[in-house]
């Protein structure tokens, strides 16, 4: 099992671009600013169209959330996958392609989230 203070680690070895980023000072709290660094820099592959490193992250935190302890899976749920709706594209075409990327169990969270707010 992953525990947050595995997670951030974790993170910041698999994408060395994380590591350049200013954390707080108490261990504790690192992980979430890891896991919002980690979004952010997902988005922003989706939205360069480096669908490689994008699905390299889906893939990534698909893992953190299969093994990690319950912080790192609420992290996750309520960080990573709340921000798709951001990471999504306006046009059908690339919404489908991003959508193929996203591995099933995150792309489920998603939905969850959606019909449980309404939209």
């Amino acid at each position: 099992m992953i525990t947050q203070y595995e997670a951030s680690n974790l993170l910041k070895t698999k994408i060395p671009q994380l590591s350049a980023r200013s954390y707080p000072s108490k261990v504790s709290l690192d992980v979430y600013a890891c896991m919002n660094y980690f979004s952010d820099y997902t988005k922003k592959a989706v939205e360069e169209h480096n669908f490689s490193l994008a699905k390299k992250c889906f893939i990534l935190a698909e893992s953190l959330f299969r093994e990690g302890d319950n912080v790192v899976k609420m992290l996750i749920e309520n960080v990573f996958v709340y921000g798709f709706s951001s990471m999504l594209p306006d046009t059908k075409e690339e919404r489908a392609f991003i959508r193929s990327i996203i591995p099933g169990k995150l792309y489920t969270l998603y939905t969850r989230q959606l019909s449980q707010s309404g939209c």
